[in-house]
């Protein structure tokens, strides 16, 4: 019987690093369910982030045609390279370091193909890897995620709630969000103070999303509590001009960021850069 993630890392004299929100999925049932559902092939590449301790990259490798398993934790990886040993995986490269800072383009062009992306995200770099998504889905065929529910939240927001941001906007317009299941905190070991959710990030054919605009956004939700009126003022914009604007959009000058739909959002912006 294989051991327990919590066997596993007192065998090797580790324990959970925290502050790398690092939570190991315990039951093989539950990781096996999860490849499953992210439809993995046997000619797919699959990136792999926050490989931990292996509990999903030995299903994906069993599928996959090539696993590359991120680890950020130096001391984990020599712990997977000894548990890969073991089951004689071979299409299996470990790269440790932070996931950010992957280079998935060139990925996706030694192997000529878009690359597929699971993973288990810690909280803390979740919104920075979204982001990071987002610029790379030209190589990202789909991404099969498990986020803390507020965050799974965020990306299918709709306007005029409290979870309504940039994420939510951008999302809303390149892609769909399918909710694949949810998995309580015991699913995990350390168990996490929140339930997470599994997610499909499929992306929408043929829209394109100009740098400039998710800056225009960040500007405009640096302070959410102020009208847009207010936040597009402090860009430089005359008050009149704005106003001119927000009545050709039919938004009332009293608006928040949050009650803007994304398209409105899309409209606002190329009518203030010209």
């Amino acid at each position: 019987m294989p051991l327990s993630p919590k066997q596993t890392l007192e065998k090797y004299r580790l324990k959970p690093q925290k502050k790398l929100g690092q939570h190991f999925l315990i039951n093989p049932f539950t990781s096996k369910q999860i490849v499953e559902k992210s439809a993995i092939e046997r000619e797919d590449i699959v990136i792999e982030i926050g490989a931990g301790l292996g509990a999903l990259t030995i299903p994906l490798a069993q599928r996959a045609k090539k696993v590359i398993a991120i680890e950020y934790d130096q001391k984990l990886t020599w712990v997977l390279k000894e548990i890969l040993a073991e089951h004689q995986l071979k299409n299996v490269q470990i790269w440790q370091g932070d996931a950010l800072k992957y280079d998935y383009e060139k990925t996706a062009h030694l192997h000529k193909t878009k690359i597929k992306i699971i993973g288990n995200l810690p909280y803390h770099i979740s919104s920075p890897l979204l982001f990071l998504f987002l610029e790379k889905r030209a190589v990202i065929d789909h991404a099969i995620l498990m986020l803390q529910k507020e965050v799974a939240e965020r990306l299918s927001a709709k306007p005029g709630t409290k979870d309504f941001g940039i994420l939510s906007i951008l999302y809303g317009l390149v892609a769909n969000i399918v909710f694949l299941m949810n998995l309580a905190p015991r699913s995990f070991y350390p168990p996490p103070e929140v339930d997470s959710r599994l997610i499909k990030i499929e992306w929408k054919e043929g829209i394109f999303l100009e740098h400039n605009f998710i800056v225009f956004l960040k500007h405009i939700f640096s302070q959410r509590r102020k009208t847009v009126l207010n936040a597009l003022k402090r860009m430089g914009i005359k008050t009149e001009k704005i106003k001119q604007i927000l009545c050709c959009l039919e938004i009332d000058t009293k608006t928040r960021p949050e009650q803007i739909s994304p398209l409105h959002y899309v409209k606002l912006y190329q009518k203030c850069k010209t």
